[in-house]
Protein backbone atom coordinates (compact mmCIF):
# COMPACT_ATOMS: atom_id res chain seq x y z
CA UNK A 1 0.00 0.00 0.00
CA UNK A 2 1.49 3.41 -0.71
CA UNK A 3 1.44 6.53 0.80
CA UNK A 4 -1.49 8.05 -1.01
CA UNK A 5 -3.42 4.77 -0.25
CA UNK A 6 -2.88 5.08 3.74
CA UNK A 7 -3.54 8.67 3.66
CA UNK A 8 -7.30 7.72 2.12
CA UNK A 9 -7.56 5.29 4.35
CA UNK A 10 -6.66 7.02 7.54
CA UNK A 11 -9.10 9.70 6.84
CA UNK A 12 -12.16 7.26 5.87
CA UNK A 13 -11.20 5.69 9.28
CA UNK A 14 -10.97 9.54 11.19
CA UNK A 15 -14.14 10.03 10.02
CA UNK A 16 -16.50 6.97 9.19
CA UNK A 17 -18.96 8.28 6.92
CA UNK A 18 -22.03 6.30 6.01
CA UNK A 19 -21.85 6.40 1.94
CA UNK A 20 -25.32 7.48 1.07
CA UNK A 21 -27.39 5.01 -1.23
CA UNK A 22 -27.52 7.59 -4.21
CA UNK A 23 -23.63 7.55 -4.16
CA UNK A 24 -23.77 3.64 -4.43
CA UNK A 25 -26.21 3.81 -7.08
CA UNK A 26 -23.99 6.03 -9.32
CA UNK A 27 -21.01 3.37 -8.41
CA UNK A 28 -22.57 0.90 -10.06
CA UNK A 29 -24.43 3.04 -12.77
CA UNK A 30 -21.19 4.08 -13.53
CA UNK A 31 -19.74 0.16 -13.81
CA UNK A 32 -22.48 -0.87 -15.68
CA UNK A 33 -21.80 2.03 -18.32
CA UNK A 34 -18.40 1.12 -19.53
CA UNK A 35 -18.20 0.17 -22.89
CA UNK A 36 -17.57 -3.46 -23.94
CA UNK A 37 -15.10 -4.59 -25.82
CA UNK A 38 -13.62 -7.81 -27.77
CA UNK A 39 -9.92 -8.41 -26.82
CA UNK A 40 -8.14 -10.76 -28.05
CA UNK A 41 -7.48 -13.53 -25.70
CA UNK A 42 -4.37 -12.23 -23.82
CA UNK A 43 -5.93 -9.10 -22.96
CA UNK A 44 -10.11 -10.45 -22.12
CA UNK A 45 -8.77 -11.72 -18.07
CA UNK A 46 -6.61 -7.96 -17.57
CA UNK A 47 -8.32 -5.35 -19.39
CA UNK A 48 -12.03 -5.48 -18.01
CA UNK A 49 -10.46 -5.34 -14.06
CA UNK A 50 -7.66 -2.23 -15.85
CA UNK A 51 -10.98 -0.28 -16.88
CA UNK A 52 -13.34 -0.72 -14.04
CA UNK A 53 -10.57 -0.27 -11.51
CA UNK A 54 -9.88 2.88 -13.32
CA UNK A 55 -13.30 4.44 -13.73
CA UNK A 56 -13.83 3.30 -9.60
CA UNK A 57 -10.78 5.73 -8.92
CA UNK A 58 -11.48 8.71 -10.72
CA UNK A 59 -14.98 8.40 -9.41
CA UNK A 60 -14.00 7.87 -5.83
CA UNK A 61 -11.30 11.16 -5.94
CA UNK A 62 -13.28 13.34 -7.78
CA UNK A 63 -17.24 12.78 -7.02
CA UNK A 64 -17.47 10.17 -4.20
CA UNK A 65 -15.31 11.36 -1.50
CA UNK A 66 -15.11 15.37 -1.77
CA UNK A 67 -19.44 14.66 -1.54
CA UNK A 68 -19.53 12.54 1.21
CA UNK A 69 -16.01 13.80 3.09
CA UNK A 70 -15.46 17.54 4.21
CA UNK A 71 -11.89 16.87 5.22
CA UNK A 72 -11.47 15.34 2.01
CA UNK A 73 -12.66 17.61 -0.11
CA UNK A 74 -10.41 20.72 1.43
CA UNK A 75 -6.96 18.22 1.12
CA UNK A 76 -8.00 17.84 -2.32
CA UNK A 77 -8.38 21.16 -2.59
CA UNK A 78 -4.43 21.46 -2.52
CA UNK A 79 -3.57 18.69 -5.07
CA UNK A 80 -1.89 20.38 -8.46
CA UNK A 81 -3.80 20.45 -11.18
CA UNK A 82 -7.15 19.11 -9.73
CA UNK A 83 -7.29 22.14 -6.83
CA UNK A 84 -9.10 24.14 -10.20
CA UNK A 85 -12.03 21.91 -10.06
CA UNK A 86 -12.98 21.66 -6.49
CA UNK A 87 -12.85 25.38 -5.53
CA UNK A 88 -16.75 25.60 -3.93
CA UNK A 89 -18.10 23.41 -1.00
CA UNK A 90 -21.38 23.44 0.32
CA UNK A 91 -20.78 24.35 4.31
CA UNK A 92 -23.85 24.39 5.50
CA UNK A 93 -27.72 23.65 4.15
CA UNK A 94 -30.84 25.38 6.03
CA UNK A 95 -33.37 23.11 5.45
CA UNK A 96 -37.49 23.02 6.83
CA UNK A 97 -40.55 21.89 5.37
CA UNK A 98 -44.18 21.31 6.16
CA UNK A 99 -47.65 21.29 4.05
CA UNK A 100 -47.15 25.16 3.35
CA UNK A 101 -43.51 26.11 3.92
CA UNK A 102 -40.45 24.88 2.61
CA UNK A 103 -36.75 26.51 3.09
CA UNK A 104 -33.57 24.75 1.06
CA UNK A 105 -30.92 26.96 1.45
CA UNK A 106 -27.38 25.69 0.41
CA UNK A 107 -24.03 27.97 1.58
CA UNK A 108 -21.62 27.97 -0.45
CA UNK A 109 -18.06 28.63 0.78
CA UNK A 110 -15.14 29.50 -1.92
CA UNK A 111 -11.69 27.43 -0.96
CA UNK A 112 -9.26 29.85 -1.71
CA UNK A 113 -6.67 31.85 0.99
CA UNK A 114 -6.90 35.13 -0.05
CA UNK A 115 -8.86 38.44 1.27
CA UNK A 116 -11.35 37.71 -1.80
CA UNK A 117 -12.19 35.12 -1.33
CA UNK A 118 -13.01 35.49 2.61
CA UNK A 119 -15.03 39.13 1.64
CA UNK A 120 -17.48 36.99 -0.94
CA UNK A 121 -17.49 34.14 2.24
CA UNK A 122 -18.82 36.78 4.98
CA UNK A 123 -21.59 38.22 2.25
CA UNK A 124 -22.65 34.89 1.33
CA UNK A 125 -23.05 34.07 4.98
CA UNK A 126 -24.70 37.76 5.81
CA UNK A 127 -27.30 37.13 2.93
CA UNK A 128 -27.69 33.48 4.22
CA UNK A 129 -28.74 34.53 8.00
CA UNK A 130 -30.83 36.64 7.01
CA UNK A 131 -33.14 34.93 4.09
CA UNK A 132 -33.14 32.69 6.72
CA UNK A 133 -34.28 35.13 9.66
CA UNK A 134 -36.90 36.11 7.12
CA UNK A 135 -38.34 32.94 6.62
CA UNK A 136 -39.18 32.22 10.14
CA UNK A 137 -39.80 35.35 10.81
CA UNK A 138 -42.95 34.78 8.17
CA UNK A 139 -43.32 31.69 9.44
CA UNK A 140 -44.26 32.95 12.38
CA UNK A 141 -46.20 35.77 11.64
CA UNK A 142 -48.45 33.71 9.36
CA UNK A 143 -48.82 30.11 10.57
CA UNK A 144 -50.87 28.17 8.70
CA UNK A 145 -52.80 30.82 6.97
CA UNK A 146 -50.09 31.33 4.53
CA UNK A 147 -48.30 29.63 1.87
CA UNK A 148 -44.36 30.32 1.19
CA UNK A 149 -40.91 28.89 0.36
CA UNK A 150 -37.60 29.82 -0.62
CA UNK A 151 -34.94 28.53 -1.99
CA UNK A 152 -30.81 29.21 -2.65
CA UNK A 153 -28.35 27.28 -4.92
CA UNK A 154 -25.14 28.38 -5.96
CA UNK A 155 -23.28 27.58 -9.51
CA UNK A 156 -19.81 27.68 -10.37
CA UNK A 157 -19.97 29.75 -13.77
CA UNK A 158 -16.37 30.63 -14.67
CA UNK A 159 -13.18 29.04 -13.19
CA UNK A 160 -9.86 29.47 -15.54
CA UNK A 161 -6.84 30.32 -15.03
CA UNK A 162 -7.75 34.13 -14.81
CA UNK A 163 -11.33 34.43 -13.67
CA UNK A 164 -13.32 32.43 -10.97
CA UNK A 165 -17.38 33.34 -11.10
CA UNK A 166 -19.75 32.37 -8.74
CA UNK A 167 -23.35 32.73 -9.03
CA UNK A 168 -26.07 32.97 -6.28
CA UNK A 169 -29.57 31.98 -6.91
CA UNK A 170 -32.40 33.05 -4.87
CA UNK A 171 -36.29 31.80 -5.61
CA UNK A 172 -38.93 33.23 -3.40
CA UNK A 173 -42.55 32.34 -3.70
CA UNK A 174 -45.55 33.40 -1.57
CA UNK A 175 -48.68 34.01 -3.55
CA UNK A 176 -46.03 35.18 -6.90
CA UNK A 177 -43.01 34.08 -7.43
CA UNK A 178 -39.68 35.88 -7.50
CA UNK A 179 -36.44 34.99 -8.65
CA UNK A 180 -33.07 37.20 -8.38
CA UNK A 181 -29.51 36.50 -8.62
CA UNK A 182 -25.81 37.72 -7.51
CA UNK A 183 -22.81 37.02 -9.09
CA UNK A 184 -19.19 37.39 -7.52
CA UNK A 185 -16.06 37.63 -9.84
CA UNK A 186 -12.80 37.00 -8.64
CA UNK A 187 -9.68 37.94 -10.98
CA UNK A 188 -6.88 35.36 -10.27
CA UNK A 189 -4.42 37.53 -11.69
CA UNK A 190 -4.79 39.98 -9.03
CA UNK A 191 -7.24 38.12 -6.42
CA UNK A 192 -9.16 41.18 -6.27
CA UNK A 193 -13.20 41.03 -6.67
CA UNK A 194 -14.47 42.23 -10.02
CA UNK A 195 -18.10 44.15 -10.75
CA UNK A 196 -18.92 45.32 -14.29
CA UNK A 197 -17.89 49.16 -13.36
CA UNK A 198 -14.69 48.20 -13.11
CA UNK A 199 -14.41 46.69 -16.41
CA UNK A 200 -15.14 49.80 -18.20
CA UNK A 201 -12.80 51.82 -19.81
CA UNK A 202 -14.64 55.07 -20.03
CA UNK A 203 -18.25 56.19 -19.05
CA UNK A 204 -19.10 54.94 -22.94
CA UNK A 205 -19.47 51.56 -21.57
CA UNK A 206 -22.67 51.69 -20.14
CA UNK A 207 -23.89 53.87 -23.00
CA UNK A 208 -22.72 50.87 -25.54
CA UNK A 209 -24.21 47.96 -23.41
CA UNK A 210 -27.17 49.44 -22.94
CA UNK A 211 -27.99 50.34 -26.64
CA UNK A 212 -27.17 46.54 -27.67
CA UNK A 213 -29.04 45.35 -25.47
CA UNK A 214 -31.68 47.53 -26.17
CA UNK A 215 -31.01 46.43 -29.72
CA UNK A 216 -31.83 42.95 -28.74
CA UNK A 217 -34.96 43.07 -27.25
CA UNK A 218 -36.48 45.27 -29.85
CA UNK A 219 -35.59 42.28 -32.67
CA UNK A 220 -37.01 40.17 -30.38
CA UNK A 221 -40.32 41.83 -29.90
CA UNK A 222 -40.85 42.17 -33.52
CA UNK A 223 -40.25 38.03 -34.33
CA UNK A 224 -42.55 37.07 -31.11
CA UNK A 225 -45.63 38.80 -30.12
CA UNK A 226 -45.37 37.30 -27.25
CA UNK A 227 -42.44 38.75 -25.83
CA UNK A 228 -42.09 41.99 -24.08
CA UNK A 229 -39.73 44.03 -23.10
CA UNK A 230 -40.38 47.43 -21.37
CA UNK A 231 -39.13 49.95 -23.41
CA UNK A 232 -40.29 53.55 -24.07
CA UNK A 233 -42.54 52.45 -27.50
CA UNK A 234 -43.36 49.36 -25.36
CA UNK A 235 -47.12 48.72 -24.09
CA UNK A 236 -45.78 50.09 -20.53
CA UNK A 237 -44.11 53.28 -22.15
CA UNK A 238 -41.42 53.69 -19.90
CA UNK A 239 -37.84 52.63 -20.05
CA UNK A 240 -36.69 50.04 -17.54
CA UNK A 241 -33.14 49.47 -18.80
CA UNK A 242 -30.22 50.46 -17.49
CA UNK A 243 -26.83 49.23 -15.69
CA UNK A 244 -24.74 50.32 -12.58
CA UNK A 245 -21.31 49.30 -11.43
CA UNK A 246 -22.69 46.54 -9.87
CA UNK A 247 -24.90 44.97 -12.07
CA UNK A 248 -24.86 41.50 -12.79
CA UNK A 249 -23.05 39.90 -15.72
CA UNK A 250 -20.85 36.80 -16.59
CA UNK A 251 -18.74 35.77 -19.17
CA UNK A 252 -19.85 32.67 -21.40
CA UNK A 253 -17.53 29.95 -22.90
CA UNK A 254 -16.90 32.49 -26.02
CA UNK A 255 -15.80 34.66 -24.02
CA UNK A 256 -18.85 37.05 -24.78
CA UNK A 257 -20.53 39.32 -22.08
CA UNK A 258 -23.75 38.59 -20.72
CA UNK A 259 -25.68 40.65 -18.21
CA UNK A 260 -28.44 38.62 -16.82
CA UNK A 261 -31.51 40.63 -15.56
CA UNK A 262 -33.48 39.55 -12.57
CA UNK A 263 -37.11 39.02 -12.89
CA UNK A 264 -39.60 42.16 -12.99
CA UNK A 265 -36.45 43.83 -13.59
CA UNK A 266 -37.08 44.89 -17.19
CA UNK A 267 -40.21 42.72 -18.13
CA UNK A 268 -42.86 41.16 -17.04
CA UNK A 269 -42.83 38.20 -14.59
CA UNK A 270 -43.88 35.79 -17.72
CA UNK A 271 -40.45 36.68 -19.56
CA UNK A 272 -38.36 35.13 -16.54
CA UNK A 273 -34.32 36.55 -15.83
CA UNK A 274 -33.81 37.47 -19.37
CA UNK A 275 -30.05 37.45 -20.30
CA UNK A 276 -28.26 39.59 -22.98
CA UNK A 277 -25.32 38.09 -24.76
CA UNK A 278 -23.01 41.30 -25.53
CA UNK A 279 -20.26 39.86 -27.89
CA UNK A 280 -16.79 40.29 -27.29
CA UNK A 281 -16.53 42.57 -30.18
CA UNK A 282 -18.91 44.66 -29.44
CA UNK A 283 -16.81 45.87 -25.86
CA UNK A 284 -13.40 45.31 -27.09
CA UNK A 285 -12.47 48.80 -27.39
CA UNK A 286 -14.28 49.86 -24.17
CA UNK A 287 -12.68 47.55 -22.01
CA UNK A 288 -9.78 48.28 -19.69
CA UNK A 289 -7.01 46.42 -21.02
CA UNK A 290 -6.00 44.33 -18.39
CA UNK A 291 -9.16 42.52 -18.39
CA UNK A 292 -8.85 41.80 -22.22
CA UNK A 293 -7.22 38.42 -21.14
CA UNK A 294 -10.59 37.31 -20.39
CA UNK A 295 -11.68 37.66 -23.56
CA UNK A 296 -9.11 36.92 -25.95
Amino acid sequence: MNDFDKYIKNKAAEERSEIPDSVKLRIEETLADLPEKKPNVKQIRILPRIAASAACFVFIILFLLPNVSVTYAQELEQIPVIGNIVRVVTIRNYFYSDDKHEMDIDVPKIEDNNDAAEKINQDITQLTETLVGEFYKELELVGDEGHGSIYLDYETVTNTDNWFTLKIRVHEAAGSSNTYYKFYHIYKKTNKIVKLGDLAKDNSFYDVLVGEIKRQMKVQMENDSNIIYWLDDSIIGKDYVSLTENHNFYWNDNGDLVIIFDKYEVAPGSMGTPEFVIDKGVIKDILKSEFKDVIS
